[in-house]
């Protein structure tokens, strides 16, 4: 029963792995989301400040 509740590495890196993808997406995303904001501002001519 003990070896059952030790985590396998490759489990754990599995799960690094999908939580990485998953960040990165976010961070994608919240990329896009600011350049579309600062090309909305460009062209309803809002100053930058």
């Amino acid at each position: 029963m003990e070896n059952a509740l030790k985590a396998r590495p490759e489990d754990i890196r599995e799960q690094y792995d999908r939580q990485l993808k998953e960040l990165q997406e976010s961070y994608g995303e919240a990329m896009l989301e600011l350049r579309a904001r600062k090309k909305l501002d460009s062209l309803l001519g809002k100053d930058e400040s």
